[in-house]
């Protein structure tokens, strides 16, 4: 069990260092990529690791402490600067409990609306988020 937590915190981790330079080219891109993985690496590992009588919060939070872990630091020190982007983890957080929820499920229109939730958020949300940032700042 224990060993099986660690290979999702290691996994949420790998996942987030092979996303995380999209942001170099775009937020909504970022957004929508780890939304996408996120909530499909949730499903995965839910499946393959959570036994049927649990609904397996303890790889749920080591999902999100994978996610999170070096975010944090940066944002510690520079969240001002780091402010523009605050709203990708809030997205990537949500997919993960849509993925967790989507396993608890296992439907398929919960998945699809499951993605147009995320896909909105990525888009629209995130445009939202970056109007209201630049307008606090002027």
């Amino acid at each position: 069990m224990k060993r099986n937590i660690i290979i999702s915190f290691l996994l949420s981790l790998l996942l987030f260092l092979m996303t995380f330079w999209i942001a170099a080219y775009s937020l909504y891109a970022v957004s929508m990529a780890e939304a996408i993985c996120y909530l499909l690496l949730t499903y995965y590992i839910l499946e393959k690791y959570a036994k049927p009588k649990t609904y397996g919060t303890h790889f749920v939070i080591a999902i999100i402490i994978g996610r999170i872990l070096l975010d944090i630091p940066i944002r510690i020190l520079e969240f001002r600067e780091t402010l523009f982007s605050l709203f990708i983890p809030i997205v990537v957080m949500t997919s993960i409990f849509l993925g967790s929820l989507c396993f608890r499920e296992k439907s398929r229109t919960v998945l699809i609306l499951s993605i147009i939730i995320l896909l909105l958020l990525s888009t629209i949300g995130q445009a939202q988020w970056l109007d209201t940032v630049h307008y606090v700042k002027q």
